[in-house]
């Protein structure tokens, strides 16, 4: 198994993170925590709104946001499974991490804001390996 794998499988997961956590948007105060830095991190707050409709802490959230969230985030774990060969078959990185990517940046693209640009760039850079066949089958 390759080192690319395994950092490619943890971007992977990373992302599933950034599109999973819409589920918990972040109250005002968790927002300034560690001077500010965690909401880069969870880049949902209770708020945050666009195409797709407004997020609130406690209330119900946008269902095409959720299901695409939600989709993302299975995609781009079982993609990241299929990086490193578990229990996915090395051949589906590219459709799994590719859709999951897709589907991660028209979910940022809906409630577009600052914290939304770092998931972007990281789709971005899944695309360019899927696009690419970046990924070589491990060994």
């Amino acid at each position: 198994m390759t080192t690319a794998n395994w950092v490619f499988a943890a971007l992977l997961v990373l992302q599933g993170h950034f599109a999973a956590s819409y589920l918990v948007p972040l109250d005002g105060e968790a927002q300034e925590e560690f001077g500010g830095l965690l909401a880069w991190l969870w880049p949902w707050s209770d708020g945050d709104g666009g195409l797709m409709g407004q997020l609130a802490v406690g209330g119900n959230l946008p269902l095409a946001g959720l299901f695409l969230a939600m989709t993302s985030a299975t995609l781009f774990v079982c993609g990241a499974l299929a990086a490193v060969e578990i229990g996915v078959p090395f051949g589906w990185w590219r459709f799994l991490a590719g859709g999951g990517a897709v589907l991660s940046l028209t979910l940022m693209a809906g409630f577009f804001g600052a914290t939304k640009l770092l998931p972007m760039i990281l789709a971005v850079a899944v695309l360019w390996a899927v696009a690419t066949n970046w990924l070589q089958p491990p060994g």
